[in-house]
């Protein structure tokens, strides 16, 4: 009897010892501490808090969450020159993440994700960044394209039909610009069509588009224009990149269907005049579907013109990085992929702030219902078109394909500022910049990594899901010198990445 209770006793103690360790399993980072650093509003934070919380209570590990919106950057670097722990995070691409990856301080992601058995056909290649020497240095799980949204009270009016949703039916430049001027009126109700139109008192906007690169590049792509070519040459003062460039000004200058420079600055703010039909359209991230949506706008999302053959949209997001330095590189890994995967928090994808990378969030029906929803404010109808853009026609991060991208994009603004004010033309102004870039000794070139655009040609957003041409991923060059396409948006303010220096004079922060 004795023996048998000791042996009771003993299989006991083994019984309990499995469960334990079973129990230790379960928490994989027990004991461990990682600091994670973000941008982003309070929704945003509280949305990432949440997933933090439920990824500290999976796997044991204590997660200090740093989020600032003011001097980000500045912030991280004293972190990281100062030694401080902080092992990943959230960077901008131009301004700071890629200084600090050819310093060696960012951490290479592709032994990661090889290990975690990711298979990077199942995402949108745009949502990856590469270093100079081809190593993966950025994986997100959420992106943002340019797209185009409109009053719809402003079109039942003036009874016109709604933008198109898909990029097979998109509207050619001239269709578009027709459109603007329909739907501009002047104090009198003249358009630009009527004689006696005022420019100078202009009411009513047809559009309102951003002017940023991720905006103004996206015809540029779709004219078969670049911005680097294939040689690392400057390629805006090219007549495909110039003639798309300049028509883009002439919205402004010529066509009067968007504000002025001098008239953008007693405009309200993009949601007031988006409200109040001051814009008929705007075209800018298609994180501002949270903003529109907030402020009750009866708004609807569409797909970009093409001014070329082909309709591109070019992605921004940003980049989740681990630092090099960090003793926590495991834990810190696992984190980035908790937070990038949909199916732990669909806050920020249900409210309109972001889209997922997974071809299957973006094309299961099932999951489409999950953060698209019929009844949902900030996936309007017709957003069905957005996905499939971003899918078929969407085009990498120009500040992740291009070698010098922040002191190229600082002499392209300056420049197409001149253009705005009536100063230069587009080709005036382009020739300057490519002068000023061989005064300076500027060196630029293209990353030699697949950065393109996450399709070859376009498919059903089904067949995405089940081809890897969905996520075929081609030369950098390809993003940025052929017609098929070439940064959450993801600035500071929480919304829009790397706003160019102009933006303050001409419009309305991109957020």
């Amino acid at each position: 009897m004795k023996k048998l209770v000791s042996l009771l006793l003993v299989a006991s103690l083994l019984l309990i010892g499995a469960f334990a360790a079973t129990a230790e399993e379960t928490k994989k980072w027990e004991g461990h501490h990682i600091v994670y650093a973000s941008w982003g509003d309070g929704a945003e934070k509280a949305a990432r808090d949440a997933a933090i919380a439920a990824f500290e209570e999976a796997t044991g590990c204590e997660v200090t969450h740093i989020n600032n919106n003011s001097d980000y950057d500045t912030k991280i670097t004293a972190m990281v020159a100062a030694g401080e722990q902080i092992d990943c995070g959230m960077l901008e691409s131009a301004t700071i993440a890629y200084p600090m990856a050819e310093q060696g301080l960012l951490e290479p992601l592709d032994s990661y994700v090889e290990a975690s058995g990711i298979d990077m056909n199942d995402y949108v290649a745009a949502s990856c960044y590469y270093d100079n020497d081809g190593n993966l240095i950025s994986w997100s799980g959420n992106i943002e394209l340019m797209c185009l949204f409109y009053n719809r009270d402003v079109f039942d009016a003036a009874g016109i039909a709604y933008p198109p949703s898909s990029p097979e039916d998109a509207w050619t430049w001239d269709e578009f610009v027709d459109v603007c001027k329909q739907l501009t009126k002047d104090a009198n109700g003249l358009t630009p069509n009527d004689e006696g139109f005022d420019p100078d008192n202009i009411v009513q906007y047809g559009v309102n588009p951003s002017v940023w690169w991720p905006v103004w590049g996206s015809f540029i792509l779709s004219n078969g224009g670049s911005i680097v070519d294939e040689n690392g040459n400057f390629a805006m003062n090219q007549p495909e990149a110039v003639e798309a460039l300049q028509a883009f000004c002439d919205l402004k200058l010529v066509d009067h269907v968007a504000p002025s420079v001098a008239a953008s600055e007693s405009l309200p703010a993009g949601d007031v005049a988006l409200l109040t039909g001051t814009y008929a359209m705007v075209i800018d991230g298609q994180w501002n579907a949270l903003t529109y949506s907030e402020a009750g706008i009866n708004f609807g999302m569409a797909t970009l013109p093409k001014y070329g053959d082909k309709v591109v949209s070019i992605c921004t997001n940003g980049m989740n990085c681990i630092f090099s330095a960090s003793q926590e590189k495991e834990a810190a890994w696992d984190l980035i992929q908790y937070l990038s995967d949909p199916s732990i928090d669909l806050t920020l994808f249900r409210n309109g702030n972001l889209m997922p990378t997974s071809i299957e969030w973006l094309t299961d029906e099932d999951k489409l219902a999950q953060w698209v929803g019929e009844d949902n404010p900030a996936r309007p109808e017709g957003y069905e078109g957005i996905i499939d853009m971003l899918i078929n026609n969407s085009a990498a991060p120009l500040t992740g394909q291009i070698i010098g991208f922040p002191d190229l994009i600082t002499l392209v603004d300056a420049g197409i500022e001149e253009v705005l004010y009536g100063n230069m033309t587009a080709q005036e102004a382009m020739d300057s910049v490519a002068a000023q870039i061989e005064e300076a000794g500027l060196e630029l070139g293209l990353r030699a990594t697949q950065m393109a655009s996450t399709t070859t040609e376009e498919a059903p957003a089904e067949d995405a899901a089940t081809e890897d041409a969905a996520a075929e991923e081609a030369p950098a060059e390809d993003a940025v010198t052929e017609e098929a396409p070439a940064e959450d948006a993801a600035a500071e303010d929480a919304a829009a990445e790397e706003a160019p220096a102009e933006d303050a004079a001409t419009e309305e922060a991109a957020a």
